[in-house]
């Protein structure tokens, strides 16, 4: 009688066998074994949400794994000691391009050179909508920085703006609402240089912007799910309100009440 073997997993090894036939001539019983063909090697699809790791496993012969019932081994877990894939090129790349776009075509939307789209990305929308409300309701304060930088005096190198951001977010904290108030600040400053015939610093300036927000801001921007998140923290809070206590706070800093008075001396100074 042909003996059963179990694997290791208590699967029985004999599953795929077909009942025994007898030899009508000389009365031997055969098992008409025939062993199934098994793969050389497992592998799981690379890494998915769930946080796995592509892992490729070699079957030895002779192996207990079993191809019917048994169970691959689990794929591994990262460590903690692998890079974040928050930081991966692609994200990175993607985070560049949709940071450039959104703030040229705001600011040149803004500034009037260039024609709303019928069909707008949601960041830009809210973009429009957030400095907007913030501009009709800090409006003297912000005119009062565009007097402050005196602008007819300055030449075509805008890399003030840069050293105007450096101070906003100097005391480390960064959120949507200060994000939100140095594009509104880029805003004033563009529609002023276009008003003067300078448009060519529009681009400049938001330039400017980018560069900052990439460099100093960008790994906040990918911990905050990009302009996603920023359309997601606008969606229901008071963008007014978000960008007044930003702006008391700066007026705490300076002991002054003009709106980030203490950014243009600063940057006066530089």
């Amino acid at each position: 009688m042909a003996s059963l073997l179990f694997a290791q997993n208590g699967v029985v090894e004999g599953s795929g066998l077909r009942a025994p036939t007898i030899d009508s001539h000389n009365g031997i019983v055969s098992t008409n074994i025939t062993p199934k063909q098994r793969p050389t090697s497992l592998v799981v699809s690379p890494k998915t949400k769930s946080g796995y790791a592509t892992k490729t496993t070699t079957l030895r012969e002779g192996s207990s794994d079993m191809e019917d019932g048994s169970l691959p081994c689990s794929p591994e877990l990262l460590s903690d000691s692998e890079p974040d894939v928050s930081g991966c090129p692609a994200e990175e790349e993607a985070l560049e391009n949709d940071t450039r776009q959104l703030i040229k075509h705001f600011l040149r939307d803004f500034t009037g050179l260039s024609k709303p789209r019928w069909s707008e990305s949601k960041p830009l929308s809210t973009m429009k909508r957030v400095v907007e409300d913030v501009l009709e309701k800090h409006r003297y304060a912000y005119k009062g920085m565009i007097n402050k930088l005196s602008l007819d005096d300055r030449d075509d190198d805008m890399r003030f703006v840069s050293s105007v951001a450096t101070s906003l977010f100097g005391d480390r904290t960064t959120n949507w609402g200060r994000v939100a108030s140095l594009v509104a600040f880029g805003a004033v400053v563009c529609q002023y240089l276009k008003e003067k015939g300078r448009e060519n610093c529009v681009d400049l300036v938001g330039e400017e912007i980018t560069m900052y927000l990439l460099t100093d801001q960008k790994d906040w921007l990918i911990k905050n799910n990009a302009w996603d998140g920023f359309v997601e923290f606008f969606r229901v809070a008071d963008p007014e309100s978000t960008v007044r206590n930003t702006l008391m706070a700066f007026a705490g800093f300076a002991g002054i009440g003009a709106t980030l008075a203490l950014l243009i001396r600063c940057c006066d100074m530089m």
